[in-house]
């Protein structure tokens, strides 16, 4: 008896089973692939999400060519500054001289006001359409091309690309702005 009473209840729990699967299996929508009441997604759908957030930053961005753009211009401004405070430095507290070594076909480009000795080597003067260098210790304007005489002071009197071009090696005091080339 007891086995019979067994059955009954495993086949009634086995029916509430069946029926539970089948009514819950009906009430499962299928929507569009992709859409939100299907997550599973297809490959192209995957790439053109891609392209669309590719799109999206590289308008974030500001794109190729603008970017560059904008990125010289914060260089000029960033030189720029420098020299400004390379002046008022200068300016402020008498600056002092600082050591520069060249070698080989290096310039040394100077900014209007700088000073410069040569202490050490051969340096030939650059110069401007302008102007040249002002020699102060020997009293004359250096020309293109004109060597530096050791232990003279030079001024650059503008800011305009003048300086010195070291063919071998040279050792400078510079008070001021200035820039290795």
């Amino acid at each position: 008896m007891w086995q019979k009473i067994k059955k009954h209840y495993v086949f009634i729990i086995l029916t509430l089973l069946v029926t539970v699967i089948v009514f819950d299996a009906s009430n499962i929508s299928f929507g569009q692939p992709g859409g939100s009441e299907d997550p599973l997604v297809t490959f192209s759908y995957v790439e053109k999400r891609i392209e669309q957030l590719k799109y999206y930053i590289e308008e974030k961005l500001g794109g190729g060519s603008a970017n560059n753009a904008e990125i010289e211009k914060l260089t000029e401004e960033n030189k720029e500054i420098k020299k400004q405070l390379s002046q008022l430095a200068m300016n402020s507290s008498g600056g002092g001289l600082e050591i520069v070594e060249l070698k080989n076909g290096q310039k040394l480009i100077c900014g209007a006001g700088t000073e410069i000795i040569l202490r050490g080597g051969s340096a030939k003067a650059i110069v401007s359409q302008l102007g040249g260098l002002s020699d102060l210790t020997g009293g004359k304007d250096l020309i293109s091309n004109e060597f530096i005489s050791p232990n003279h002071l030079i001024v650059i009197p503008r800011d305009d690309g003048r300086g010195a071009y070291v063919e071998n090696y040279a050792i400078f005091m510079v008070r001021g702005y200035y820039e290795v080339r």
